[in-house]
């Protein structure tokens, strides 16, 4: 018996290709063989049940309409699975969301990078109780997962978000601090054991949206990136090389860790965020221009030269401060998307700011100035418009 009617349980052919669909339910011929076979050897394989063969022109109108049914119900299917993909979670503030291109994605990994100080615990606070939210409020109706690599998770300032976003925008149910799974892990080992075994079980017994690292950086840098021996195992003089072959080992193990964030992701439908630390960068003389403005010596295909677009720092432009996300290259290959919190200079009056680096759904290179306060994070240019407004609107209300 052929599979057609279980692969396309709504494909109703013409009438007059019934006789047909008859013949190739009776010649057990499979969904599969329709695609593959040549229109010949169907006929042939059709003439063999002691009727007369179906004309050869009526084989492939057939098969071709058949084609068309299956390419447009894999194009349904796609566009299903995508739109489920696309499933967005609100920062809190809509101009910051607009700028993100609609929120923090679903299904890849998200990451905010940035100096100490900048912003991101603040931003992974608020996503960790908008992802309480309901649909129509941009959130995932779904828990979140909170792992700290540096500090202990800050409960009070969560459960001050909580009551500001409550009294803000009064979902049902209530966002709760309850609904925060937290768990801190100090070294490589237990981060490890927790990113590969605890965390799965976590997300499908808990129904969890949202996936935070808090930083995913801290704990490779501190045992990884040093040549002294690593407290977890006895290691060989081998294994405690440094140069390319500890390069190596850490490449290894962040390859490990990102792709299975990224199935996680990818099989639950989860918004994962991760925090990155930074280290100041250093310019070799040998790549600096001899300032004639020409520009005839800066290398285009160099790394210093292309880094400006994945860094989310210009050295060009700001070269006292320039700064380069930890982890390196094979960190960056496997994110989704790159957003970055810098900390301006106080003393010249300007505020934190946030850019979009890369991202497949928003535009990379765009930038806002933010302000931390009782609620989470919110632009400040939606701030000034109102001030703007109510100065406008004084001289009307004497």
């Amino acid at each position: 018996m052929s599979d057609l009617s279980t692969l396309l349980p709504t494909y109703l052919p013409p009438p007059c290709h019934l006789p047909l669909l008859s013949l190739i339910e009776t010649a057990s011929l499979t969904c599969a063989d329709l695609l593959t076979l040549s229109s010949p050897e169907i006929s042939r394989r059709l003439s063999s049940l002691r009727s007369p063969a179906p004309p050869l022109l009526d084989i492939k109108r057939f098969l071709a309409g058949l084609t068309a049914a299956f390419a447009a119900d894999t194009l349904c299917e796609s566009a299903a699975k995508l739109k489920e993909r696309e499933t967005r979670l609100t920062t809190g503030d809509v101009a910051i969301d607009r700028m993100l291109g609609g929120g923090v994605r679903a299904g890849g990994i998200t990451e905010l990078v940035g100096e100490s100080g900048a912003g991101k615990t603040q931003f992974l606070l608020t996503l960790a109780l908008t992802s309480q939210l309901p649909r129509s409020l941009g959130g995932l109706g779904r828990r979140a997962v909170y792992i700290s690599t540096e500090a202990p998770l800050s409960t009070p300032r969560l459960v001050q978000l909580a009551g500001a976003l409550n009294s803000r925008l009064a979902p049902d149910p209530p966002v709760s601090t309850d609904n925060v799974l937290a768990i801190t892990c100090n070294d490589l080992e237990t981060q490890e054991h927790i990113l590969r075994f605890q965390l799965p079980v976590a997300v499908a017994r808990h129904d969890v949206g949202l996936v935070i690292v808090d930083s995913i950086a801290a704990n490779f840098r501190a045992e990884l990136d040093r040549p002294a021996v690593n407290k977890r195992v006895k290691m060989s003089s081998q294994q405690q090389q440094s140069g390319p072959a500890q390069l190596a080992r850490r490449g290894g193990e962040l390859v490990a860790v990102a792709q299975g964030l990224r199935e996680l992701a990818r099989r639950h439908n989860l918004v994962v965020v991760v925090a990155n630390q930074v280290s100041d960068r250093f310019s070799r003389g040998g790549d600096q221009q001899d300032g004639d403005g020409d520009g005839d010596d800066e290398d285009v295909y160099s790394l210093d030269f292309q880094s400006r677009w994945f860094t989310g720092w210009n050295e060009a432009v700001e070269p006292q401060g320039a700064k380069v996300p930890a982890l390196g290259m094979v960190w960056a290959n496997r994110l989704a998307a790159r957003f970055v919190l810098r900390k301006a200079d106080e003393d010249r009056g300007l505020r934190r700011r946030i850019g979009v680096v890369f991202a497949g759904w928003a535009k990379g290179g765009e930038e806002m100035e933010f302000e931390i306060w009782e609620g989470g994070v919110r632009a400040v240019k939606e701030k000034e418009e109102e001030e703007e407004q109510e100065q406008d609107a004084g001289p009307n209300n004497p």
